[in-house]
C-alpha cells in the first residue's frame, strides 16, 4: 500500500536532530504518491491531483457545493441562518479520495502531507481574495495533542503563512477544554459539545482587535467548531473572519434535490467587497 511518512518519521526527525543534520531530510526521500500509488518525491503526484481535484462552485458563505454555476451565491440555508464567519473557502469536498488522504494527514503522522494540502487551499484562496491580517489554527485540546503528537491545522497554517506571507500565531485561540470527537455526532450535539469550548488570553487581544482574521481547519461540515470559534474571535474584537477549510462535507442527497428543484433562491448574488 502506498505511504507518506510512516508513523516512525517523528523518531527519525530527533535521530537527525541528535546527528546534528537537517530535520527536512524525511521530506527529500523517495516516497510514493498516496493515491497512484507511483514512486517520486512528493505526497501527491500532479496527476493524481488534477484528475481528483474537480472544480466546484460553492456557496460563498459556507462553501457547501452548488448545483448552480453562479459565482459569489449564497446557498438556501445559508440566507436562512447566516454563520458565524463571514466567508468559508474549501479547496475539496469530503468525499473518497481525498477522505483516506485527509485521515491520514490528520491521524497517521502523515505530516508531509500538510505542503500539498496547503498548496491546493492556497489555490482555492487565490480564486477569492480577502484581506487578512492574521493566519489561526483551531487548537486541540491539550488531551488530543498529546495523543496526535501534533496539530495538523497549524502545520496546514505555517505553510499558508509562507505562500501568502501573512503572520500566523497558534497562541491566541486556546481550547478551554476536551471534548469529545465531533465526528460521530448530529448537528445538535456538535453545537452542546462545542459551545464555550474557545478562549482567547488577554495577552492575545492586542493581535485580534480590529483585525481580519482567517481560521484554518481541515473539514467544514455543520459548522459547529468554527461557528464557535468565529463567536469567540469576535468577542475578541476580531473585524471579521474568514474560514480556510481543505474540504468541505457535500450536503446529503436528499438535499441536493431539494437544492436544485429550488435552484433559483441558491442564485441570489452577494459582493463578497460588501461583508
Amino acid at each position: 500500500m502506498p505511504t507518506v511518512l510512516p508513523p516512525g518519521t517523528s523518531r527519525l526527525r530527533a535521530w537527525l536532530r541528535a546527528c546534528g543534520l537537517p530535520n527536512t531530510l524525511p521530506h527529500l526521500l523517495p516516497t510514493t504518491c498516496l493515491l497512484c500509488g507511483q514512486w517520486q518525491g512528493q505526497p501527491l503526484c500532479g496527476v493524481c491531483v488534477q484528475r481528483w481535484q474537480r472544480p466546484v462552485t460553492r456557496c460563498a458563505r459556507c462553501a457547501i457545493a452548488l448545483p448552480q454555476p453562479t459565482r459569489d451565491a449564497v446557498c438556501p440555508a445559508c440566507e436562512d441562518h447566516s454563520p458565524e464567519f463571514d466567508r468559508a473557502i474549501a479547496a475539496l469536498d469530503y468525499e473518497d479520495p481525498w477522505r483516506s488522504v485527509l485521515s491520514r494527514f490528520k491521524f497517521q503522522e502523515a505530516t508531509a502531507l500538510a505542503a500539498p494540502l496547503a498548496t491546493l487551499l492556497w489555490q482555492a484562496l487565490s480564486q477569492r481574495p480577502h484581506r487578512v491580517d492574521l493566519i489561526v489554527p483551531v487548537p486541540l485540546s491539550r488531551t488530543r495533542l498529546s495523543e496526535r503528537g501534533y496539530n495538523q491545522t497549524w502545520l496546514l497554517a505555517q505553510q499558508l503563512s509562507r505562500r501568502l506571507g501573512c503572520p500566523a500565531r497558534h497562541d491566541v485561540l486556546q481550547r478551554t477544554r476536551h471534548t469529545e470527537r465531533l465526528m460521530s455526532l448530529d448537528a445538535e450535539a456538535r453545537r452542546a459539545q462545542i459551545i464555550d469550548a474557545f478562549d482567547v488570553p488577554s495577552a492575545a487581544l492586542p493581535h485580534l482587535r480590529r483585525r481580519h482574521i482567517a481560521v484554518v481547519d481541515d473539514v467544514l461540515t455543520t459548522g459547529a467548531t468554527l461557528n464557535e470559534v468565529a463567536h469567540t474571535l469576535r468577542a475578541a474584537g476580531a473585524s471579521s473572519v474568514s474560514a480556510w477549510v481543505l474540504a468541505r462535507t457535500p450536503a446529503p442527497p436528499d438535499s441536493r434535490r431539494r437544492s436544485q428543484s429550488g435552484a433559483g433562491v441558491s442564485e441570489v448574488v452577494h459582493s463578497l467587497s460588501k461583508r
